[in-house]
């Protein structure tokens, strides 16, 4: 076992994927979390994995890498080949597909727990403060109820408002993220009706992106089958609708629903009836979109790096943010 201990505080997908990798390759590791338990966090979502598959396959374990196509949220699919449809919101018209081989889309929360399988985390500590020893050697991590963790050097796998990049950055201000005057909304449904669930996903199996002329974009994916390809009355869906506008933080679930439904009243199908039949009681979640332009950062001789959103937080989608920001530029 390697004498290099690594101190990952508040890890998301990517701090367990690197804890992983540390795992395999014999490195002793320290991962804080600061939510009480693994997927605590309520708001649900689903990604894709395509060409980063195969480094993925680098990383983990062959048994963890086995379990992959196992979560992906079209099961019947797994990991395949393909187009990522991305159609006309308004006609239904197929714009594009981004061609893709040997991915698979899964939810935040499956990946993340698959992730964690085998990693120790130590939960329900907040990072407070990076300090390093005056010998060049070692860093201690300070946690809001007073404990101390040392380690060989800090890697900031906090996500976008990451208090480590505040550390290598030497301030607040320098790490701070910049909005973007985007309205992000993102929910979880379940339509209970085989026949609904059955058309929205006939002509697109697993996900599609609709732009609109309008400047918005809906976008929804399979996000789980909890009863099999066969009961889609419980099939569970991932979307997303966005436009242009300043986040107005007064709005609750209702007010966010009625939004969306005005936007979609004039969609094309299968967009359309995605939307319009969203249940009454959807928690329609809002989504703060900032980035921060990656610079050079203080390593301390190699004592800290950041990674992932850490690192370069940026709006998901970025061809969709274009899209959105066209009228602008």
């Amino acid at each position: 076992m390697s004498r290099v201990f690594v101190l990952i505080p508040r890890p998301g997908i990517t701090g367990l994927i690197l804890c992983q990798g540390l795992k395999k390759a014999g490195i002793a590791y320290s991962l804080i979390e600061k939510d009480a338990a693994m997927n605590s966090r309520s708001n649900e979502w689903t990604m894709a994995i395509h060409w980063a598959l195969p480094l993925l396959q680098d990383i983990l374990s062959a048994e963890i890498f086995s379990k992959v196509a196992g979560i992906a949220c079209n099961p019947t699919l797994g990991i395949h080949s393909g187009l990522y449809p991305i159609i006309n919101g308004d006609s239904g018209e197929l714009i594009t597909g981004v061609p893709y081989e040997n991915g698979l889309r899964v939810s935040r929360s499956r990946m993340r727990a698959l992730c964690a399988e085998g990693v120790n985390v130590q939960y329900g500590k907040t990072l407070v403060d990076v300090a390093f020893n005056e010998s060049g050697s070692g860093v201690i991590a300070s946690f809001s109820d007073g404990s101390l963790v040392r380690g060989t050097m800090v890697i900031g796998a906090d996500g976008p408002k990451s208090r480590t990049r505040e550390t290598a950055m030497g301030s607040a201000e320098k790490a701070a993220v910049t909005s973007f005057p985007i309205f992000h909304t993102n929910m979880t449904v379940c339509y209970g009706d085989a026949d609904k669930a059955l058309y929205v996903r006939q002509k697109y199996p697993t996900s599609f992106l609709a732009l609109s002329p309008r400047n918005f974009h809906a976008f929804q994916s399979i996000s789980a089958m909890p009863h099999g390809p066969d009961h889609p009355e419980s099939w569970i869906f991932h979307m997303a609708m966005a436009w242009m506008g300043e986040v107005d933080n007064s709005l609750g679930y209702k007010e966010r629903l009625a939004l969306i439904k005005l936007r979609a009243e004039d969609l094309g199908e299968p967009a359309r009836s995605a939307f319009m039949w969203l249940p009454d009681d959807t928690e329609v979640h809002k989504a703060d979109i900032s980035y921060w332009v990656s610079q050079p950062w203080d390593n301390r001789h190699g004592r800290l790096t950041l990674v992932g959103d850490a690192a370069h937080p940026m709006p998901p989608c970025e061809y969709t943010l274009l899209h959105l920001l066209r009228p602008r530029l």
